[in-house]
């Protein structure tokens, strides 16, 4: 009994060995976490199958029969590819057994496939993820539990397969037990040096991507392409790190640089070959880079496409000076980096098309002077001319004024004092229209009008005030004009008391699909270029007024937002 279980065990540096080289074959763990795939099923049942039949092939014969491991195989193949490849290995190990022959061939081809299919039974109702040691001794103890009752039972004559189990029954089950259970330690041991290697692949993708979001948020070109090769380069330890756009090199860092240039031509075949098939590509020796310049130092290396809006766009690859030194941690380094670079050049890309469109709607605001106004506004002049000359030629100055202001060059930011220099012209002249009927009040604050704010962040307040609050009512108007401080924060409020903003109305003035572009443009400049809580804000009620104040911090760095 010694010497059987000490054969059976030495039997059992080949289930190490196969355990090993399973675990850490990548196409290997994609099999066994899908086995319904056909493929996957193929490769599978053809592994446990041949491993199976080695265990058979290595059995030590005893009584007419064999003590061996070939249980192990047959159990972990439904550990590994569930009730499908655990039944199809069963069977393929079962009818080998029964080839070989002897009096227990019968019962231990059928104890075998049943031990597939009970084992791929409980794979799929716990999960592989959720296989332990203790589970996989569990299956081992029952299966050979089952195959001994069964030769018991059905083996003839009874006295030798009583005979035969009474000195392998013990060895062989806890042989089993303990080449099952090495099996799962191993296997799970390689999935947790996978799952920490891609943990720490993906925590240097977003070192990475963190460090270079501020280049890449202009887009892709030579500059940001350097500054994030550079810093890939010093986080990888590669030898050679390059990007490249669909045509030309855009940064080079490393080994190689003599004749792989910024701004030069894309020479090497395996950059081509990412940019036209879309996908990584692990280049194990000079031929698979593809390179031209016979005495290039960098043997091996991965690239990978940076896709953009489901385009190709450009590449990233990193490259090694020694043939086969790519490790699967490099390539998900890679494929992590080129993924999140897509994604920022996306975002970069987004945020270009939005600043865009708020400098055209900027442009059309200081472009925009209703024809309406200007009409009235030299119909009231042509009247004063003849009744009051004097009010005329000052109508006339905060025309000018207006215009003036309006077609300027003024850059993003002025301070709140020019801006209320042209609201003051404007509302001189709606004075006009509206006589005695309309009442200014001003309480400016002058310790803070020297504020920056963005430019035209108030007239389009001022107006939407007059046309669609006051204008409508009948009654006395009164337009109130606040600037202040409180804290560390500067209120620029523009209040009326004229018809209100149905609630609905109210909801809906800062959505997407509102009309105009006035109140518009200014609430997304103030909060894309300030913090939560800063920006514009407006209360209203039906009949009684509206409030619409701009916050902004007292004290800050003026950036162009725009930039």
């Amino acid at each position: 009994m010694v010497n059987i279980a000490l054969n059976l065990i030495s039997d059992m540096a080949l289930i190490a060995l196969v355990a090993y080289l399973i675990g850490r074959s990548r196409y290997i763990v994609d099999c066994a976490n899908q086995p319904a795939n056909f493929k996957h099923w193929a490769t599978l049942t053809a592994i446990f199958s041949v491993l199976s039949i080695m265990g058979t092939y290595n059995g030590i014969p005893v009584e007419g029969a064999l003590a061996n491991i070939r249980l192990v195989g047959t159990l972990m193949s439904g550990i590994m590819g569930g009730p499908f490849v655990g039944l199809s290995v069963g069977i393929i190990s079962g009818l080998h057994r029964y080839w070989i022959g002897g009096f227990t061939a019968e019962t231990c081809g059928v104890a075998a496939m049943l031990g597939g299919l009970f084992a791929g039974f409980i794979r799929h109702k716990v999960g592989l993820a959720n296989m332990t040691w203790k589970t996989a001794a569990m299956i081992a103890l029952v299966a050979e539990i089952v195959q001994k009752g069964m030769v018991l039972a059905f083996a003839k004559p009874f006295e030798a397969a009583w005979a035969l189990e009474r000195i392998i029954a013990v060895p062989t089950t806890v042989v089993t037990m303990l080449g099952t259970i090495v099996f799962m330690l191993i296997i799970k041991d390689i999935q947790s040096q996978q799952q920490a290697s891609s943990a720490k692949a993906a925590e240097l993708s977003l070192q990475i991507a963190s460090l270079t979001l501020p280049y890449l948020r202009h887009g892709l070109n030579q500059t940001s392409a350097s500054a994030t090769a550079e810093i890939i380069y010093k986080l990888t330890k590669m030898d050679a790190v390059s990007i490249s756009d669909r045509n030309v090199v855009l940064a080079f860092i490393g080994k190689g640089s003599d004749h792989h240039r910024a701004g030069e031509p894309v020479i090497t075949q395996s950059t081509r070959q990412a940019l036209s098939e879309g996908h990584v590509i692990i280049l194990h020796n000079p031929e698979d880079r593809g390179c031209p310049i016979p005495d290039c130092p960098l043997k091996s290396g991965v690239v990978a496409p940076l896709v953009v809006h489901g385009s190709i766009v450009g590449t990233i690859k990193l490259s090694s000076s020694n043939i086969g030194e790519i490790s699967p941690m490099n390539v998900r380094i890679v494929s992590g980096i080129a993924q999140l670079l897509s994604v920022q050049i996306e975002l970069a890309e987004v945020d270009a098309q939005r600043k865009m469109r708020e400098k055209a709607e900027l442009k059309a605001l200081r472009a925009q002077i209703n024809p309406h106004f200007l009409f009235n506004t030299l119909t009231i002049i042509m009247s004063f001319c003849r009744t009051n000359p004097e009010i005329a030629r000052d109508l006339l100055g905060h025309l000018a004024a207006m215009m003036q202001y309006s077609f300027a060059n003024h850059g993003e930011f002025v301070t709140i004092a020019e801006e209320l220099d042209k609201i003051r012209s404007y509302l001189e002249i709606v004075k006009a229209r509206f006589g005695s009927r309309l009442e200014l009040v001003f309480h400016i604050d002058d310790q803070v009008v020297h504020t920056k704010i963005p430019v035209l962040s108030l007239q389009p307040l001022v107006e939407n005030a007059v046309h669609h609050g006051l204008f409508p009512k009948l009654s006395e108007c009164l337009l109130t004009i606040t600037v202040s401080q409180e804290n560390s924060t500067v209120l620029v409020a523009i209040e009326d008391n004229g018809v209100g903003i149905a609630p609905e109305n109210l909801k809906s003035l800062f959505c997407a699909e509102a009309e105009g572009i006035g109140v518009q443009n200014v609430y997304k400049r103030l909060k894309g270029i300030y913090s939560e809580g800063y920006g514009l804000f407006i209360n209203s009620q039906l009949g009684l007024g509206t409030t619409a104040t701009i916050r902004i911090p007292a004290e800050r760095k003026v950036i162009d937002h725009a930039s």
